[in-house]
């Protein structure tokens, strides 16, 4: 099922199903790097809450696109150059690499899984596949987790504090209306209010 810690274990899918595809996994890996907010451990998680998504929903995917696109949704932001979106960069380098490994079709639902997954460019997902990573993607800005990225990414960007918080109420407490499933809308709820809690708990430090 895959070596401790690869998103093939993580998903509990083997082989057989996976063809060829389960060699991308250490290759995305090295590219992705061990950043908590956006590299290999944010994969993991998606791959989690993917798998979760899977058994609530009673959903039956197409792993091989599935997997396909949890591992490379967000190479481009190791990969892309400047001014060019993470998830156009991930999409065109899926597109490069998995024509030896996967057929035509399987490619192009792989590469609109990774657009659709972007909350920016507002691609609709039309396949259960890229709703699946889309809803898995945006659990993971939720909740303890989605507190702690937004803080890491922003000292890594240089931003205030304040400019952070500002981010919870343009992206981060819209996210669950975003949500395709049902169970994904419910969880997303319950992790908004811990969010929700963490800011009023803010707001009362800052007032003294």
């Amino acid at each position: 099922m895959g070596r401790p810690g690869s998103v093939a274990e993580t998903l509990r899918v083997g082989p057989s199903l996976l063809g060829g595809l389960a060699s991308l996994e250490a290759e995305a890996r090295r590219i992705m790097g061990d950043d908590p907010a956006h590299g290999w451990p944010h994969v993991l998680r998606v791959a989690r809450w993917a798998r979760r998504l899977v058994e609530l929903e009673g959903l039956e995917p197409r792993w091989k696109i599935l997997y396909a696109a949890i591992l490379l949704h967000d190479v481009g932001r190791s990969l892309g150059g400047p001014g060019v979106h993470h998830a156009v960069a991930s999409a065109e380098y899926a597109g490069r690499l998995l024509p030896r490994l996967m057929e035509p079709r399987e490619v192009e639902e792989v590469v609109h899984a990774i657009l659709a997954h972007s909350y920016s460019l507002g691609v609709r997902a039309e396949s259960v596949e890229a709703m699946i990573l889309s809803d898995a993607d945006k659990l993971d800005a939720l909740g303890a987790v989605g507190i702690a990225r937004v803080f890491h990414t922003g000292c890594q960007l240089g931003r205030s504090f304040e400019d952070s918080l500002h981010h919870f109420d343009e992206k981060i407490l819209g996210l669950p209306q975003l949500m395709y499933f049902e169970s994904s809308r419910r969880l997303a709820g319950e992790l908004v209010v811990r969010v929700e809690k963490f800011l009023e708990w803010w707001a009362e430090e800052a007032r003294g």
